[in-house]
């Protein structure tokens, strides 16, 4: 275990790069409530050294060892800091797929919640995703959770919607279409993430070309959307949300003109 806390930042950030932990660094199940804990220790936020990367090494561990009983502490971790920490949020939705359909019963508690910041509920539903990816024989209890956010809450958050369609495009989860439609007609959905509603359309494959002309997107769609039947400028489809803003702020895009 405190090897983990000496390997400092790892070299890749996709999970084909990451060190095979339990290989490696003779983890195993029974490590498990250390690592929860080194997973979700605030005391590294502020560490210079190594020793910050140690909580990453430690939840990419829970993920390849399947520890469905991290997902709940996990899970308050992005409630603390899925706002200011983009590793956090982009890392937990592949720890909670490489978990698998344990994990599902929490992610659906949390969703429901009534509190969850924008960014922590854009992570939980990349996790169904993920679950979903993994685990194709839950894709469709993954999707019913995420149709029956989408239908339930008529404030939810338009940026969170977008990205729930986001995912349900992912999947290709044609079934899910009225309820797709449903949340743009109440209006409640950021149109700088996906699109309208046909661009959805398009892009689930229910329709080839626009009718109606294309409306005035606070940005344009992201890159799922290019080279589909709809106008784009020039950078769409080449920014990704952790990359700088193009409308040169200096911030990343999902903190800047995604929102």
């Amino acid at each position: 275990m405190r090897r983990l806390l000496f390997i400092g930042e790892s070299g890749g950030w996709t999970p084909a790069t990451w060190p095979d932990y339990p290989a490696e660094y003779g983890l195993r199940r029974e490590h498990a409530a250390e690592l929860i804990g080194l997973a979700c220790d605030a005391t590294f936020d502020g560490e210079d050294g190594g020793e910050i990367w140690a909580p990453v090494h430690a939840w990419r561990a829970l993920g390849l060892l399947k520890v469905e009983e991290a997902t709940a502490p996990l899970l308050a971790l992005l409630s603390r800091s899925a706002e200011d920490d983009d590793v956090i949020s982009e890392e937990l939705p592949t720890v909670f797929g490489m978990i698998g359909a344990p994990a599902i019963p929490h992610l659906a508690g949390y969703l429901s919640g009534q509190s969850i910041s924008q960014w922590a509920a854009i992570a939980a539903l990349g996790g169904l995703k993920e679950i979903a990816t993994r685990c194709p024989e839950q894709r469709g209890e993954c999707i019913g959770i995420v149709v029956r956010m989408l239908t339930r809450h008529a404030d939810a958050d338009p940026l969170v919607n977008g990205f729930a369609i986001w995912n349900l495009i992912d999947l290709e989860a044609v079934e899910a279409i009225y309820a797709i439609r449903e949340v743009f007609r109440r209006g409640v959905v950021d149109l700088s993430v996906v699109g309208d509603e046909e661009d959805v359309e398009i892009a689930l494959g229910l329709r080839n070309k626009r009718a109606t002309p294309m409306p005035s997107y606070h940005t344009a769609p992201l890159d799922r959307l290019t080279g589909l039947d709809i106008a784009v400028p020039p950078w769409a489809g080449k920014i990704g949300r952790n990359d700088p803003c193009p409308c040169g702020s200096g911030k990343k895009y999902k903190k800047c003109c995604l929102r």
